[in-house]
């Protein structure tokens, strides 16, 4: 009898160092930032077609819980566990009830051997790593010949390009959409240039400018630096950062469409995963979530509910602390407290790697995936970015 396939395996690959060079051309300039490799050129995950069903089917289900989440939460209309000022929960409030559609998303899940799912939390305000899921795995995929040594599998999990093109029209903007971003993050504009050539398909006007270069007039609200209205914005920045900065007191006086709207604050937060837990129980795709400590038997990690890409996060109850660092600037905001459920660890010849499932959501359809691995059991923006096969 012939070995069951596993869920998800990772494969060594023949080292391609010519890559990333490669794919500089697709404006994937920051694959060795400070020198260290952020594509992984030695390896891929494979998954079975089950198991990317199984994702995906997981990211539908839980889009819906969430969103019945939030309806709760507005209707209750106390965000104190979400960290928010009065503004920004004015802002929220709004934003919901004027029924603001969304771009897009990116679940982190816990994927055990076994093919069982685990939400760790719903990235759905400032979701990293797009351009890397979308554009240059599907161009490794493309140009890295099946093979022993090259690459197994004979499809990938990838529709995220289409999905964008389709939405953008439901969005409902003006024909100019402005894309906002720090300009000094190459990473940040990768995504943002990406996402404007997703608009131009869509056919839309796009227009890149600095986050820092929006300023306000009187008579026209947030405008350009040549002091056209900004009617229609996508900005890559949070809005919590931008309430706590000294415009944040014009926001609610602004006239721009901002992309993603306020609403998302709620989805993003990690506060939700809390209200999940309350409304649905032992749900199999949910790990136990309070703002209570006690609440949760065994070891635990706190998770800041606003915190980003694995920053300010504590675990409590385990031998080997793999807690990470409060990232500066951060706004001091409740702790969430969540089962600690490990990764799954994968042997590398460097020591095990633990990754993560980013399964990716465009309006309400999942439609891709993108793997970072990690070092350490917390993952950050500092780990690696691994492309998947489908077997």
């Amino acid at each position: 009898m012939s070995n069951p396939v596993p869920a998800i395996a990772r494969h060594t690959l023949r080292r391609d160092d010519a890559f990333p060079r490669r794919a500089e051309a697709l404006g994937f300039g920051f694959h060795s930032p400070d020198g260290r490799e952020y594509w992984a050129r030695d390896a891929c995950y494979a998954l079975t077609p089950e198991v990317i069903d199984a994702l995906e089917s997981a990211a539908s289900e839980l889009n819906a819980m969430i969103a019945e989440a939030v309806s709760r939460v507005v209707r209750r209309g106390d965000y104190t566990a979400f960290g928010f000022t009065d503004r920004l929960a004015a802002l929220v409030e709004a934003s919901y009830r004027a029924d603001e559609p969304s771009l897009y998303g990116r679940f982190d899940f816990r994927l055990a051997p076994d093919g069982a799912i685990k939400l760790f939390e719903f990235n759905a305000e400032t979701p990293a790593a797009l351009f890397e899921a979308a554009v240059v795995q599907l161009a490794w995929f493309e140009e890295t010949p099946q093979g022993p040594a090259t690459r197994p599998g004979s499809d990938q999990w990838s529709r995220i390009d289409d999905a964008l093109v389709a939405r953008w029209p439901a969005l409902g903007l003006p024909r100019l959409i402005h894309f906002a971003a720090e300009h000094e993050r190459e990473d940040e504009v990768a995504q943002v240039a990406y996402l404007m050539a997703t608009a131009r398909a869509a056919g839309h006007e796009a227009a890149f400018l600095p986050i820092e270069d929006i300023s306000w007039r009187e008579s026209a609200g947030f405008v350009t630096p040549a002091g056209a209205p900004l009617r229609a914005c996508f900005k890559l920045y949070p809005w919590d950062w931008l309430d706590a900065e000294e415009g944040g007191r014009l926001l609610p006086l602004g006239r721009t469409r901002w992309v993603e709207p306020a609403r998302r604050m709620l989805h993003a937060n990690k506060a939700i995963l809390a209200e999940l837990w309350s409304m649905f129980p032992n749900h199999p795709l949910l790990l136990p979530a309070s703002l209570d400590r006690a609440a949760i038997a065994g070891p635990a990690v706190g998770k800041p509910a606003l915190g980003l890409e694995g920053h300010g996060m504590r675990v409590e109850g385990v031998a080997e602390d793999p807690s990470t660092g409060i990232a500066e600037g951060l706004p001091l905001s409740p702790t969430i407290w969540q089962q600690w459920s490990p990764l799954p660890g994968h042997a590398t010849p460097q020591g095990d790697a633990f990754p993560v499932m980013g399964v990716w959501i465009v309006g309400d359809e999942p439609c891709g995936l993108g793997i970072r691995e990690g070092a350490e059991l917390v993952t950050t923006l500092e780990d690696r970015f691994v492309p998947h096969v489908v077997l």
